[in-house]
């Protein structure tokens, strides 16, 4: 009997963790971009339609995360099914918009000052792609209930990075803003792995995963983005 009530508060802990961590990235993308167009450092009536698409499709997306985990929390693993495939049919409209995104905001110079085109050209690229990986593993493995959702959140996590950039005061940090960036991604990560590791006595291996994609991308982005291929194709974007 004290196993199985152990058992009970346990699985209630977690989901209490997951809803935590699903709202602390709500808040986070929600209030980073909410708080830029507030403090007047951008006009939302002159951004290109293409830029609204894409940060409405995102709002979706941290919208129905923290639905997923509120209707988990609840109990409606039911209708937590159902609208899962209506998130993948987003996630696949998510990532080829995310890339067109970055490509067509170098090709119009809409490129923030502290990035090289370069880096900037690749980052939002291979944040869909590292968030495309960890959402299609997180999707295969859905009938193993403790990886989908620490992969989900991983996911997530993984394009974060616009959102942190609108909270850090990147201009400051020069050449390291996108590190900075990745570092606060990879600091929510460690929360989780943290919740984890006192819920569970050790930390899922989903969470390793997780941790190395967004680092992992941190490294190519530094890497490719400095390559003569990528500055040279970035400056022909910006040329016309």
């Amino acid at each position: 009997m004290a196993t199985a009530i152990g058992a009970v508060e346990r699985q209630a802990r977690e989901r209490r963790i997951f809803t935590g961590m699903a709202a602390l990235v709500a808040v986070t993308v929600i209030g980073g971009f909410g708080s830029f167009a507030l403090r007047g450092y951008v006009d939302v009536a002159t951004v290109p339609w293409w830029v609204h698409v894409h940060a409405l499709s995102l709002l979706a997306w941290t919208l129905l995360f923290l639905a997923q985990a509120l209707l988990v929390a609840q109990r409606r693993t039911d209708l937590h099914r159902q609208l899962g495939w209506v998130a993948a049919g987003l996630a696949c409209f998510l990532i080829p918009w995310g890339i067109a995104t970055s490509i067509l905001a170098v090709q119009m110079g809409r490129v923030p000052p502290f990035f090289p085109p370069g880096i900037f050209l690749v980052l939002g690229p291979l944040d869909m792609l590292a968030f495309g990986a960890l959402t299609l593993a997180a999707i295969l493995l859905r009938q193993r209930s403790d990886w989908h959702k620490r992969l989900i959140l991983c996911g997530t996590i993984a394009m974060m990075e616009p959102a942190f950039g609108r909270i850090l005061p990147m201009p400051l940090l020069g050449p390291w803003a996108g590190a900075c960036a990745t570092l606060m991604q990879l600091l929510y990560v460690g929360i989780a792995m943290r919740a984890d590791a006192g819920l569970r006595g050790a930390v899922h291996p989903a969470y390793r995963w997780g941790l190395a994609v967004i680092a992992g991308r941190l490294l190519l982005v530094e890497l490719l983005g400095r390559t003569a291929i990528v500055t040279g194709a970035a400056a022909a974007l910006a040329a016309g």
